[in-house]
């Protein structure tokens, strides 16, 4: 029979003054231990202390000292073989004669009072999974300890660091490999505090577990050193230097401890007799007697635990907050896009895929418009909407031709142009410019205006493509037979539009090539004076010549300017805007005429398998929120994550309504 009285008198005399914090404490490792056995920690990391040790360096020693009870399994090599979650809980001990208990995640009902019995299911639980034969699996056994002895901690024990694998056993070569890889996994979670066990009559340089954590852990943020054996050391040494942090500093430090030997342990020598023992020894120390207080002893360990393990807990419960809801939140958007199962009837199945087709179409619209959509709520927030992208390629279009200092009669010499004169002059009087001249030079230059406003229709069609197939992906992916027939239509939609798109801009480029006119007040006010005020001498031909290349110049910067803003206009109108208003009405009309596209819907395995995988992680997401809402200041920030996420979920719209900009502008 156990008697915790001693333990337990001894800590709460000592926690006598920290008792808001271990009240806070018990609340948040509850509020912790309640989102773990919800489900939570398959899918967000919650706070933990894991034990990193390599074999025989007292882990187990250290464990039973904190819990202050006997209970774990004993014996030679590796004891540990898997992963032992200790969620341990502090009850008040009014009467004295409380007595601890333990309840096995695996069996809730059942309810140990007696530790051996704790022990031998700890051995049943390891060689059900891991074998009889000193087999080690990363599978961990979950355990809650209720006693006045404990603090309020969760700690997982793990398999010590092996290097070489016992003779005739089920251990495999690479179990080094093996024992660090699981360290390794618990150890990188920066959620996870590291409690390093050290042996002091070793080498602490060479020491396996410490060089982990520092790897783990590079600023030393969350790891905490215990120093073991101090006791053991060779004579005429001591642990002052690698205590104090003299030798490898952490920010958290050490503490040494003094715990069980093997001798007490099989002579039967209680805990808290241990501890008893431990504390006299270090106060009676010629070295350690003169230490400041904190550094020796398993109860400075456990007072240095519960400090740290609060602050961890208290620093990161918003952090999970947060995390929650966002699962939660991309849990609903996947349901959202995935959809209710497959219904049998095919009234049923038209209306799903009319929905289907109305979210497509809305999706479409939106994107080009840039308006908020929470079904696009998983989008890259980096990407641009679409309508912002074709307006980008509407303010390309002829971009060269409207850089400063471009001028189309570059390529023309004096020579070209007096030639043009001659030629087109015909048998009229000299001195009056031709039409027919101003034509035979301006044509060559009109026509480059021709392929750049095909090439942008062309870009604009090859995006809106895209983005439609992308979008099609997305909202019928549930049914990926349907999604080649149904991105056919689309096509086809997007084809007539752009053909017709093109018609339209063509004559337009038409009747700026073969209708020239213009009522531009600038080409008209500064073309009418042949030869300028105060200029005396000059001479005529070459005054024709610099006129002809004025006007040319002048006339095409007009054309240009009016082609800028009326071919992305006529693209936007006749091209986009008509998609978007008849794409719901082609994909109605070709749903309702085509056999194949309702013959072809069914579900594939893997939709469903995924659906049904969302809705139970949602449970449990759920659930962790249905305990935080339990508790007023959790549900306060739990309330405030949601009101911040929905405040960030505004409306923005980029409509088509398109101007190019200006040279000056630009």
């Amino acid at each position: 029979k156990i008697y915790p009285s001693e333990i337990s008198k001894n800590r709460q005399m000592e926690g006598t003054q920290s008792a808001p914090l271990f009240n806070n404490l018990r609340k948040l490792v509850s509020v912790v231990d309640e989102l773990r056995d919800v489900g939570l920690q398959e899918y967000i990391n919650l706070p933990r202390i894991a034990v990193l040790g390599t074999q025989s360096a007292g882990k187990s020693s250290l464990l039973e000292a904190i819990v202050g009870i006997d209970f774990l399994p004993r014996g030679e090599g590796v004891v540990t073989r898997r992963p032992l979650e200790l969620r341990l809980v502090h009850v008040s001990d009014v009467s004295g004669n409380t007595q601890p208990w333990g309840v096995f995640e695996a069996e809730k009902g059942n309810k140990y009072t007696d530790f051996n019995t704790v022990r031998e299911k700890i051995q049943e639980y390891t060689d059900k999974v891991a074998g009889k034969n000193k087999g080690i699996v990363d599978d961990p056994i979950v355990l809650t300890v209720y006693s006045p002895t404990c603090p309020d901690l969760t700690l997982i024990d793990l398999p010590g660091i092996t290097r070489i694998p016992l003779a005739n056993s089920d251990q495999t070569k690479d179990i080094e490999k093996v024992t660090k890889d699981m360290a390794t996994r618990y150890g990188k979670d920066k959620r996870t505090i590291i409690l390093c066990v050290v042996p002091a009559n070793a080498d602490i340089s060479t020491s396996d577990a410490l060089q982990m954590a520092q790897n783990l852990d590079p600023q030393g943020e969350r790891t905490i050193g215990v120093l073991t054996k101090v006791d053991i050391m060779d004579k005429g040494t001591n642990a002052k230097r690698m205590i104090l942090g003299e030798e490898i500093p952490l920010k958290l430090g050490y503490v040494g401890v003094r715990g069980r030997s093997q001798h007490d342990i099989n002579e039967k020598v209680r805990v808290s007799k241990a501890l008893d023992e431990e504390r006299k020894w270090f106060a009676e120390h010629p070295v350690y007697s003169t230490f400041p207080p904190g550094y020796l002893g398993h109860d400075n360990l456990v007072q240095k635990l519960t400090k740290v393990f609060f602050q961890h807990i208290r620093k990161l419960l918003p952090e999970i907050i947060k995390d929650i809801n966002q699962r939660a939140y991309e849990c609903e958007m996947r349901l959202r896009d995935l959809g209710p199962p497959l219904p049998r009837e095919s009234s049923e199945k038209m209306q799903l895929l009319w929905n289907m087709v109305t979210d497509f179409t809305e999706y479409f619209k939106n994107s080009i418009k840039g308006k908020y959509d929470s079904k696009r709520g998983n989008i890259n927030k980096k990407e641009i909407p679409g309508g912002a992208q074709i307006k980008l390629m509407f303010s390309k279009l002829y971009e060269e031709f409207v850089k400063k200092g471009y001028k189309p009669t570059k390529d023309y010499s004096d020579r070209d142009i007096e030639k043009a004169i001659i030629l087109h002059q015909g048998d009229s009087i000299p001195g009056f410019p031709s039409i027919d001249s101003f034509m035979y030079l301006i044509q060559p230059q009109l026509d480059k205006l021709t392929e750049p406003a095909i090439e942008c229709l062309n870009d604009v069609y090859n995006f809106l493509e895209n983005l439609a197939l992308k979008i099609v992906s997305k909202v019928f992916a549930r049914f990926p037979q349907i999604i080649d027939e149904v991105s056919e239509t689309i096509c086809r939609v997007l084809q007539k539009h752009k053909s017709k798109s093109r018609q339209v801009v063509e004559d337009i480029i038409d009747s700026e090539l073969n209708y020239l006119f213009t009522n531009d007040s600038d080409y008209i006010l500064s073309r009418t004076q042949l030869i300028p005020n105060g200029q005396k001498e000059v001479d005529p031909q070459q005054q024709f010549i610099q006129e002809m290349r004025n006007r040319v110049d002048s006339y095409f910067n007009v054309v240009v300017r009016n082609l800028r803003d009326s071919i992305p206009k006529a693209i936007g109108f006749f091209f986009v805007r008509k998609s978007e208003e008849t794409m719901q009405f082609e994909l109605y009309n070709e749903i309702n005429s085509s056999l194949e596209i309702m013959s072809s819907m069914s579900e594939p395995a893997h939709i469903s398998a995924e659906r049904d995988t969302l809705n139970r992680t949602l449970g449990i997401l759920r659930n962790a929120q249905k305990v935080l809402r339990k508790d007023p200041d959790m549900a306060a920030a739990l309330r405030a994550d949601m009101e911040e996420r929905s405040e960030g979920l505004l409306d923005s719209s980029d409509c088509l309504l398109y101007t190019s900009p200006s040279p000056r502008d630009s």
